[in-house]
């Protein structure tokens, strides 16, 4: 839980700095357009976006570190593009092979990493998959969700080999599959909303 808390936490920082510049371009774009809104349609939009700042800030940002040296007071403002952690996998299902089946040495708490690496690139898609297909209606289809997921994890997945970030096929398969369940989410959720609807007008 820790580890998880810890990346909670870091995607929460670039959300809450995002918001405020979110609302404010929102607001202008609103007024100069003279566009008829709803709170509904804003909340879901807004959400959507900051999401979409998490994510990018747990894949495509890279590593950084800023502050101030302590013996000359100086500020500094380091991007690191490489990372001797960092690899690249092609082979689909090895990954996933290691995190079941095989331990690293190298690595505390192997089994936390490999469940926490698991379940992260699920559930940081789930959200895509089930924003998309409220928003638009397009995506009101398996096929063009599991298209979607799996174009825009590509385009991460290739971003990440030049910014010092590990590549891997499992990755796509995962992000793709979370994305496909966050339609899923999306339909059941409004099956029952819309069953207690149904059924209250055929007691009418």
């Amino acid at each position: 839980m820790g580890l998880i808390t810890l990346y909670v936490e870091d995607m929460l920082r670039y959300i809450l700095a995002a918001l405020p510049f979110y609302v404010g371009f929102r607001f202008i774009f609103l007024k100069k357009k003279r566009k008829i809104t709803s709170f509904k349609k804003e909340l879901i939009l807004g959400l959507f976006a900051l999401y979409l700042v998490g994510l990018a800030s747990q894949t495509i940002v890279p590593n950084w570190n800023a502050g101030i040296v302590t013996d000359t007071g100086e500020p500094f403002f380091d991007i690191y593009f490489t990372n001797e952690l960092s690899h690249v996998n092609i082979i689909p299902f090895h990954t996933l092979y290691e995190y079941f089946f095989q331990t690293n040495t190298n690595v505390d708490e192997w089994n936390s990493v490999s469940l926490l690496n698991l379940t992260a690139n699920v559930m940081l898609f789930l959200p895509l998959g089930f924003f998309v297909s409220l928003i638009w209606r397009k995506y009101h289809s398996f096929r063009r969700v599991m298209i979607l997921g799996l174009f825009v994890t590509c385009l991460i997945e290739f971003i990440q080999y030049f910014i010092g970030r590990s590549s891997d096929i499992d990755d796509v398969l995962l992000n793709t599959f979370g994305t496909v369940i966050g339609y899923v989410v999306l339909l059941i959720s409004q099956y029952l909303i819309r069953k207690p609807v149904k059924q209250k007008k055929a007691t009418i």
